[in-house]
């Protein structure tokens, strides 16, 4: 069953991050578990679900500290198909699962034939100004 899911991010109170939540699925390949987050197209892997988890967790460091380093994050999300609301108040939103899964035919392999669960991912972007 399609469903929507979206970036939802909210200021904390030093308004110095973004805090983010994205969908991350996991599913087993070849023995291993993968979480694989399609909205930013990147992933983590491991013997176990708590190792893919942690694996990606890194992964997604890794993925904004870059970013940030080359001053290209805004410009990564549109890539893979963000939409910029409001720079100004730094307002985003993650394209949805249908049009993820026409763009992406290995999420819509997961979607429609891989048993997968879903988890969401908390982290914190240091502020975009």
């Amino acid at each position: 069953m399609p469903f929507t899911h979206s970036f939802k991010a909210e200021y904390d109170a030093g308004d110095s991050k973004l805090n983010c939540v994205l969908g991350v699925y996991i599913f087993v390949e070849d023995g291993m578990y993968i979480a694989y987050c399609p909205a930013l197209d990147i992933s983590g892997y491991g013997e176990n679900e708590y190792e893919a988890k942690k694996s990606f967790s890194e992964v997604m460091r890794q993925y904004i500290e870059y970013c940030l380093h080359k001053n290209t994050l805004v410009k990564d999300l549109q890539k893979h198909g963000w939409k910029v609301k409001s720079m100004k108040q730094r307002k985003f939103t993650s394209p949805d699962t249908v049009t993820m899964m026409k763009k992406n035919p290995d999420f819509k392999d997961i979607i429609e034939n891989r048993e997968y669960s879903r988890y969401m991912e908390n982290f914190s972007i240091p502020s975009l100004t």
